[in-house]
């Protein structure tokens, strides 16, 4: 209860900031009551606001619903995002231990993720304060990599995430995250930096399968984006030998070697290349990570594996095959902060194999999902495809 009210009392400082003046006044009530109709469309009562501000005395909480427009009012999702914020303490708290210790940390990553990608204010600040706790970089960072954040601002979580690990693994996967970033958002400058300082990571014992496999496909990726032909041929024979290494890390692991090298791979024409990795992948069968991975996330996996394998069969021009791959994806599968990213390339494969009736309203959902993304990379493509319906 004493919390609660100290959040309350926060809401009403930002809020007098928001408005720019004290409130202290029947009429200041009744000015920001305007002010919320104005600016919000909604209505609330200058006798409640005096409520509020404890200018009228009353035994009764505020509402919700006046909690939320208020909170709206100074730029929050509502009133949950707000108190979420203000209680950076406790999520400090909750997180603090340096090791395991049996919380669920996975669960209030995820909901973490969800608070973050729904306030903007939350988004450019989070990281500062929550960064420095190893089971936050762990399981926030590391386990909840969100793919469909990196058009924002989130791409500087993993610059945060790098000043306070620096092992070879933390930086294939980080840098190998701002690749992506950078590539989706066709910065070629940025790009050539960060392929030079992930080919230069050396592949040390302590890092894990899937930053290994991040690594060639990057290094793969930007060969082949460079035109670079003997580089490519070099890297993927070594990529060829490397992946022998890590097939029983691949059997324990939530993804493959072949995985991740894919997920990159599958953005050049290099079909020979991309099929052997189809069709050479290891597959899950037991994990030393099931305390940490929950059901969920397999799910979301085992659901980007076949898209990955509609790509790469539709690019290899084996139509029955990408579409056995491509009628056995349920996108509702994809975990939060990945549904978006992997739901614009099964939408783009399947484009291939639609009827031009159905063509426009695939269009109307890529359109929407390259927007609400900011993945200049798929404009093209999308542009492309738009002048093909408009010529049928």
């Amino acid at each position: 209860m004493k919390r609660e009210r100290g959040i309350v009392t926060q809401l009403q400082t930002r809020v007098t900031e928001q408005f720019g003046k004290k409130i202290c006044t029947a009429t200041d009530c009744e000015n920001l009551a305007h002010a919320l109709k104005e600016n919000l469309n909604e209505v609330v009562s200058s006798q409640t606001l005096r409520r509020f501000f404890g200018l009228i005395k009353t035994t009764s909480r505020t509402s919700i619903f006046t909690l939320d427009i208020l909170s709206k009012f100074c730029g929050y999702k509502d009133y949950e995002n707000f108190r979420l914020l203000c209680g950076s303490s406790e999520l400090e708290i909750f997180f603090g231990s340096d090791e395991d210790s049996g919380k669920d940390f996975w669960q209030k990553s995820e909901h973490l993720c969800r608070q973050i990608a729904d306030s903007p204010e939350l988004l450019i600040t989070t990281h500062y304060r929550m960064m420095p706790f190893p089971m936050v970089r762990k399981y926030f960072m590391e386990n909840h990599p969100m793919r469909d954040m990196l058009g924002t601002v989130y791409s500087q979580y993993f610059l945060s995430y790098l000043k306070y690990n620096n092992s070879n693994e933390a930086k294939i996967f980080a840098y190998g995250f701002l690749y992506k970033s950078a590539f989706l958002q066709e910065n070629t400058e940025l790009l050539q930096f960060l392929h030079q300082i992930v080919a230069a990571t050396e592949l040390t014992k302590e890092v894990h399968v899937i930053p290994a496999g991040l690594k060639y496909g990057i290094m793969l990726h930007y060969a082949d984006f460079t035109g670079n032909e003997s580089l490519f041929t070099q890297t993927f024979e070594e990529m060829r030998s490397i992946r022998k290494q890590y097939i029983s890390a691949s059997q324990a692991s939530v993804c493959s070697f072949e995985y991740s090298v894919l997920e990159l791979l599958i953005f050049t024409d290099r079909t020979e290349e991309m099929l052997f990795l189809v069709d050479h992948n290891t597959f899950h069968r037991s994990s030393t990570d099931q305390s940490i991975i929950p059901g969920e996330r397999k799910r979301t996996h085992d659901e980007v594996w076949k898209i990955l394998c509609a790509c790469a069969n539709q690019k290899a021009g084996d139509r029955n095959r990408s579409l056995q791959y491509l009628r056995t994806v349920n996108l509702d599968n994809l975990g939060f902060g990945w549904e978006k990213y992997y739901s614009i390339i099964f939408y783009l494969v399947e484009l291939e194999f639609s009827e031009p009736k159905d063509r426009r309203k695939i269009l109307i959902k890529l359109n929407h999902l390259v927007e609400e993304t900011r993945f200049s990379f798929f404009e093209q493509q999308l542009t492309l495809h738009k002048d093909a319906v408009l010529s049928c």
